[in-house]
């Protein structure tokens, strides 16, 4: 789902599991415009990645799975109007997680590690996966690009809480485009 608000500024939102890359019609005025559900716009320049709107208002982006791309006229480089520009790669990374785990009747799978988007190792607040294609468990998260990131799985019933065995896993995710991965693991 996209839309605009005239001249002063463009949203795209995509629910989809994986990446949507494609041209945007917008009406916003030539230039290069931070996106500012990915960072900042601090003295001229963004913290996170930018966009070319050309003169036709289009711009070509890519927003990640489960992820939002926002562009307003307050958040506009020096007017220069050239491609964009993310050296460093990934801000952020669709990382889908597909667990293979055998479970008993009111069991469900999470996944929890060491970001906030994880939970932070709260079970509490670990990331549900869904059985729709059981015995697989699956969920998308946005992960900050190009980070190593340790993570486990768990098993809940109820207040119980079942930890698979050490060590954490660690994986790395996605530093170049399209900014997407998926962990296919075994409960261990």
């Amino acid at each position: 789902m996209a839309f605009g608000r005239g001249s002063a500024g463009y949203a795209a939102f995509n629910r989809s599991g994986s990446a949507l890359t494609r041209t945007f019609q917008t009406s916003l005025p030539a230039g290069t415009y931070c996106d500012v559900m990915a960072g900042d716009f601090s003295g001229g320049s963004c913290t996170g990645p930018s966009y070319a709107v050309n003169s036709s208002g289009q711009v070509t982006a890519t927003v990640a799975a489960n992820s939002a791309l926002a562009l307003h006229i307050n958040a506009r480089g020096t007017g220069t109007t050239t491609p964009p520009t993310n050296p460093a790669g990934c801000t952020t990374a669709a990382t889908s997680f597909a667990a293979n785990v055998t479970t008993t009747f009111g069991q469900n799978v999470f996944v929890t590690g060491n970001t906030a988007a994880l939970g932070d190792w709260n079970p509490a607040s670990a990331v549900a996966l869904s059985s729709a294609t059981y015995p697989v468990w699956t969920a998308t998260v946005s992960l900050p690009g190009n980070t190593a990131v340790q993570y486990k799985y768990i098993k809940k019933e109820g207040s119980t809480v079942i930890w698979e065995s050490d060590p954490n896993r660690t994986r790395t995710t996605a530093s170049a485009s399209p900014c997407t991965a998926t962990w296919s693991d075994t409960w261990r």
